[in-house]
């Protein structure tokens, strides 16, 4: 694919895409859609995905960012599950060793903490998975350990007045959910994909008894065009049951929405200095809950509460803000009062329909893959780390419908280059020093953008005015919202402060007084008009505000950027 990921060549990307009936059509551009976009390309077939909105800007985008097994599933004895997922894990820190990156992670002990006995036992386990995953021996995560209330407290200073008797730590990842899904889409279109986001299917077609083509409309301009393809998958997660709906409509719904709820606290509120804390439940419910620190702040979360109102309204209401905070303060002893949350954000996960009585917690995470009605291959389920063994049971099933010998080759392309961290992180501070841009932004670079780090900041050698930081709150750089725009598919505002970068959540007035100058440079790169920019600032304000809920922050924030644009 000679073209760069840009909304600029959009109407040649629609072109290529109704040109000739595609392999395979994807709908859902989150982490499971991306994921079968790569798996199908890579195999030589010729792919096509779509969302509705921006890439991950469902459910992929608002994880707790963790890469890991699932060690609470083992009360469960769900061992296939956490197996699977510390498998993947592994494989990821291999793939994209910019992206996913070990941390460790403290399991505080009190006296009246349930089945203590067999947390060691849990945990041995959960090592044993990761040694079998690499051959026989851990390396990057480390095995658990149990230590001493002081030495718990030394990483994790959040819990000096918790009263824990003892701690076990332990080994998993985190990354950035939406900046990994934009790395496997990118992969995928190395292989010949297109990606189509902003492209929303409103009804189907048939050839006989199977569904062969999807009309689209195109949320950017209104236009509408129809896709033709052999397979359609599903991968709208939670959206799964509304698009079977248009192939069988009046159809029972088969998922059950499940809400999570995190909330990002300044770090001198939490501070966990070198890792995470996984919560146990002492709000006498089954919920577990993370404190993870990133960067200056901690996120807490997340809530599992059954859902049921709209899927495109979700936003932060009064309970989850009292119950996640009142899951903080019951660890910690820390006091956490809403005035303290910076940002928060809500999504729901596609859980299969609970019998009676059951709770969210209880539901399987496992993922399902179903053929449907016009042979609509539809998979549902599974969390983030699982996202490539789930596409690769998606392709199996299409290749073995084709009759073809086709490997699946996704565990052995690298995501984002594949890099080495350390050395690409030395290049980027030389570069970034000599153009007067901070490491902690070239740190940041290199987390986020992998070898484009070096891209971005070459933006910043031709143009110095886009090395200002976008907001005080994070080191990202105005040359990154160009560089959304010209190879990372960006079209929004929201795109950009939302998700390619993550101040939406992380400024305290999510980045709103710098949007004018945002929504400038990508109306340069997108050929927008003066009205279009004001426009964008209007709705990424009505996004904020929906999305904190509650919190009501955003409704007094300025709009116009103290800075300006960096071209004027």
């Amino acid at each position: 694919m000679s073209r760069t990921f840009s909304q600029a060549h959009r109407e040649a990307e629609i072109t290529a895409a109704t040109d000739a009936e595609l392999d395979v059509l994807v709908i859902g551009a989150g982490a499971t859609g991306a994921g079968v976009a790569l798996d199908a390309a890579s195999r030589g077939l010729t792919v096509a995905v779509l969302d509705m909105g921006d890439l991950a800007s469902g459910t992929s985008s608002k994880s707790s960012k963790l890469v890991h097994g699932g060690l609470r599933y083992l009360e469960n004895y769900d061992f296939a599950l956490v197996r699977e997922g510390v498998v993947e894990r592994q494989l990821l820190l291999r793939l994209a060793p910019h992206l996913v990156r070990p941390m460790d992670f403290v399991l505080p002990v009190w006296s009246d903490t349930a089945r203590r006995r067999l947390l060691g036992v849990g945990l041995t386990t959960y090592d044993v998975f990761a040694a079998a995953a690499l051959g026989g021996r851990l390396r990057d995560v480390r095995r658990h350990e149990r230590v001493s209330a002081e030495e718990a407290i030394e990483r994790a200073p959040a819990l000096a007045r918790s009263g824990l008797e003892y701690a076990y730590v332990y080994g998993d990842c985190a990354t950035d959910d939406v900046r990994l899904v934009l790395s496997v889409l990118q992969e995928a279109r190395r292989f010949g994909a297109l990606v189509l986001t902003y492209s929303q299917v409103t009804g189907v077609g048939w050839d006989g008894d199977r569904v062969d083509r999807c009309d689209v409309l195109d949320r950017l301009d209104g236009s509408s065009y129809t896709l033709r393809a052999r397979h359609i998958v599903n991968a709208t997660g939670v959206w799964a049951d509304r698009l079977l709906g248009l192939v069988e409509p009046g159809r029972a719904t088969t998922l059950q929405p499940s809400k999570g709820v995190h909330v990002v606290v300044p770090r001198d509120r939490l501070p966990l200095e070198r890792a995470s804390v996984l919560l146990p439940s002492k709000q006498g419910d089954a919920r577990a809950m993370f404190a993870i620190p990133w960067g200056p702040q901690t996120i807490l979360g997340t809530t599992d509460t059954l859902y049921d109102g709209p899927l495109d309204d979700l936003g932060l209401d009064e309970k989850d803000l009292e119950y996640v905070l009142a899951a903080g303060n019951a660890v910690f002893d820390a006091s956490l009062v809403p005035d303290d949350v910076v940002g928060a954000w809500a999504g729901v996960r596609p859980l299969l329909r609970a019998e009676r009585g059951e709770a969210p917690s209880d539901l399987s995470r496992r993922h399902s893959l179903s053929e449907g009605t016009g042979g609509v291959i539809t998979i549902t389920g599974g969390k983030l780390t699982t996202y490539r063994r789930m596409a690769k049971d998606v392709v199996d099933l299409v290749v073995d419908r084709d009759g073809r010998r086709a490997r699946c080759r996704t565990a052995q392309i690298p995501l984002g280059g594949g890099v080495s961290y350390d050395a690409l992180r030395q290049e980027t501070a030389s570069m970034a020093a000599a153009l007067g841009v901070g490491d902690d932004a070239a740190v940041a670079l290199v987390r986020s953008h992998g070898n484009q780090a070096a891209a971005v900041l070459g933006l910043v050698a031709s143009d110095p005015a886009l090395g200002v930081r976008i907001s005080p709150a994070a080191p990202d750089l105005m040359a990154q919202v160009v560089h959304a725009a010209r190879h990372e598919g960006a079209a929004t505002v929201e795109d950009v402060l939302a998700r390619r970068t993550r101040l939406s959540v992380r400024a305290r007035d999510a980045a709103i007084p710098a949007a004018s100058a945002v929504a400038a440079l990508l109306a340069a790169e997108l050929g927008r008009d003066p009205a279009w920019i004001g426009a964008q600032v209007r709705e990424y304000v009505d996004a904020v505000r929906r999305e904190r809920g509650v919190l009501g922050r955003a409704a007094s924030l300025a709009t116009s950027s103290p800075m300006g644009s960096p071209h004027d």
